[in-house]
């Protein structure tokens, strides 16, 4: 699934989103979507008065609501009935689960109260939320209050990487390698896609607890329980042993001090994985990555040469940064072996480059 960036729009959407109005269009969006609008008319015509009773939308707003979306392009309307578009199918329903509908659309609607403060924030240093006065959890401990939260958020992610779980899949090659820890693993998309492509690996997820419970059941639908388990614990504490191979995975950039964690929990030979969509060495993209900084997203900044300095200064040799695809790339490095020479032999651990594609 990709992500939701401008350029995948019809024409006739973006001719009616400028940078004056670009705000109150989108926000528009949002309200149709948290409203599950394009759910609620997913096959099916309805008439404005019973969009109202459905969604308890009010008479005074809810044709002028309806009909914005209409010019939009996200609904027809046919006499006193609307139905969704084909975009509007494809876009809002094919390509996202209701995961995405309750979370992504929950993070939308904050990020707009938040960052009515942005040139607050940029000229006095401080964080949108302090100046708003807001007092949100974080992601792990507003998982850890809210079991519906961490189911959203969770399987929103599963959802949303599967393309990269599968990209990362073919272009990783474990052959050599029997025993992969997940870190931080969360849904298990990932954990999931490798075992597939690798029938002799075996797998372990370690998350917070209402991650790894969401986590099983994932892995149990795949039909994967007996090579991927789940393992409940704290990043920052110190990594289980008997892993050959160890994966960090969407969550930013990875510490010196977790870095080093896993090598020391590697063995000789062990593979480390770091994947994210980490900043050009320009920092100028991805732009929803930077933009989402202001906002107060908990994914902390790092360019591809800085995990690859990280990486070395551990310890780890063979340090390589390709493209998956996409904007996706993979860090790879490999603890040395217990032998006198460290050489690779120009033997690449990791990543197999292939084709750029971009979004």
């Amino acid at each position: 699934m990709q992500l939701p960036t401008l350029d995948k729009f019809p024409r006739g959407v973006l001719g009616a989103i400028d940078i004056q109005r670009a705000f109150i269009v989108s926000r528009v969006i949002i309200a149709a979507e948290r409203l599950q609008l394009f759910r609620k008319l997913h096959g099916k015509r309805m008439s404005a008065a019973a969009i109202g009773r459905a969604l308890k939308i009010h008479e005074p707003y809810r044709e002028p609501f309806l009909n914005s979306l209409v010019s939009l392009g996200l609904l027809h309307k046919s006499g006193d009935t609307y139905r969704n578009t084909c975009f509007a199918d494809k876009y809002f329903i094919t390509e996202r689960s209701i995961f995405w509908t309750r979370q992504y659309s929950r993070e939308c609607a904050e990020a707009y109260d938040t960052l009515t403060v942005l040139e607050q924030a940029l000229t006095s240093g401080r964080s949108c939320a302090s100046i708003k006065g807001l007092k949100k959890p974080g992601y792990v401990e507003a998982m850890r209050r809210d079991r519906r939260r961490a189911e959203d958020f969770t399987q929103m992610l599963f959802h949303f990487h599967h393309d990269d779980a599968d990209a990362l899949a073919k272009h990783l090659h474990l052959s050599q390698h029997r025993a992969l820890l997940d870190a931080g693993g969360g849904s298990g998309v990932m954990s999931i896609a490798l075992a597939r492509a690798n029938p002799h690996l075996r797998a372990c997820l370690l998350d917070i607890a209402p991650v790894c419970r969401i986590a099983a059941g994932n892995i149990r639908r795949a039909g994967l329980s007996r090579r991927i388990n789940t393992l409940s614990g704290d990043l920052e504490d110190k990594l289980p042993t008997g892993y050959d191979v160890i994966l960090f995975c969407d969550i930013g950039a990875v510490s010196e001090q977790l870095l080093q964690n896993a090598y020391n929990s590697l063995p000789p030979g062990g593979l480390i994985v770091a994947v994210d969509r980490y900043l050009s060495d320009d920092g100028t993209k991805p732009l929803d990555r930077l933009v989402g900084s202001f906002a107060g997203s908990a994914v902390q900044l790092a360019t591809r040469s800085d995990m690859v300095a990280r990486l070395r200064s551990c310890g780890f040799q063979a340090v390589k940064a390709r493209k998956v695809w996409r904007d996706l790339w993979c860090v790879t490095g490999r603890k040395p072996s217990s032998r006198a020479s460290h050489k690779n032999n120009g033997r690449f651990y990791g990543i197999t480059l292939v084709a750029t594609r971009y979004r």
